[in-house]
């Protein structure tokens, strides 16, 4: 049970987090970079990646990556760095989509 309210308590820190940031930066003047930020916090703080060591327990992956790279001497990150590279390039291509969309919708129609 302590496993699933520690997953409730990230994701209400990254709820408050993408809250507090997403105030914070909104007088950005590019609207798909404010996107862009805002989906990037939670999908990095709410990816999970297995603990190494641990069979079927799972961490967010930053959580992985950081402690598996800086704290542990024959540490594994690179299973937590490849989920938040995939991450963030999902992330990056969905906003890059959106915007792409929603600039062709926008566009006045052409004159003939």
């Amino acid at each position: 049970m302590a496993y699933v309210w520690a997953w409730v308590v990230v994701a209400l820190c990254a709820l408050i987090g993408t809250l507090g940031l997403g105030l914070a930066w909104r007088g950005l003047p590019l609207a798909p970079v404010r996107w862009w930020l805002t989906w990037l916090i939670p999908i990095c703080l709410l990816l999970p990646a297995p603990v190494p060591g641990y069979e079927n327990q799972w961490a967010p992956a930053f959580v992985v990556f950081v402690f598996e790279g800086l704290f542990q001497q024959q540490g594994a990150p690179e299973i937590a760095g490849r989920i938040l590279l995939a991450g963030v390039c999902v992330t990056s291509a969905g906003v890059l989509v959106w915007y792409l969309l929603n600039r062709r919708r926008s566009a006045p129609p052409e004159a003939d």
